[in-house]
């Protein structure tokens, strides 16, 4: 597995790198303290697997640095790898192209657990107690949607298509289309990505 790590604390940087290693050493780690070298390193090396990004970077914003990683990444699983953030600004960097959230200030318990899911190139995503808005609404949406309704949940938020939904489902996509958007209006998104990550905030435990 081929990892980059963008973030400017040396210290986080190698903190990060010896929890990685710590669980297999067939890893090849490089290290951007600014996205300039990132972007370096993204145009003139092969295929990244693993990419963390922190969004406190001197020299970069997080949806252009974002855009450029998708650019020349484009299979790369994105991590946004920081301080604990509101919910809203984490809705916005999935809808951008991340797919996984570790805060920097996870015990060490849930740095463990996350990395060892990462490893795996599963989805990460913290439970629902460590992110700053209220997780109630999502609770109460809950009891809206139909049996059916949350097994297309379920396969949506492993990536799939409303084809191969259906297709598993034994239904059509244009019924799919429609509880999508039955569900969309019940737990108040607007998207598919949006949806994803209430589903996975929902599991109180991710990935265990």
């Amino acid at each position: 597995m081929k990892i980059l790590i963008i973030d400017s604390q040396f210290f986080t940087r190698a903190g990060l790198i010896h929890l990685c290693t710590s669980y297999t050493s067939d890893l090849s780690i490089f290290e951007a303290p600014t996205f300039d070298l990132a972007s370096e390193y993204l145009q003139h090396s092969s295929q990244y697997n693993l990419i963390f990004l922190d969004v406190d970077l001197p020299d970069a914003e997080l949806r252009p640095a974002l855009a450029q990683i998708k650019h020349y990444a484009p299979t790369a699983h994105v991590v946004l790898f920081c301080w604990s953030r509101p919910m809203t600004e984490i809705r916005q960097a999935m809808t951008a192209g991340v797919r996984s959230y570790l805060p920097k200030d996870s015990s060490a318990d849930d740095a463990k657990h996350a990395v060892r899911t990462l490893l795996r190139n599963d989805r990460y995503v913290p439970d629902d107690a460590k992110i700053t808005d209220s997780p109630t609404r999502h609770s109460q949406a809950e009891n809206f949607l139909s049996p059916r309704q949350l097994e297309i949940m379920q396969l949506l938020a492993q990536g799939l298509s409303n084809k191969e939904i259906a297709t598993i489902l034994g239904i059509t996509e244009g019924t799919i289309r429609v509880h999508l958007s039955a569900i969309f209006k019940a737990i108040k998104v607007s998207n598919r990505t949006e949806a994803t990550l209430w589903y996975l905030l929902r599991q109180k435990r991710l990935v265990s």
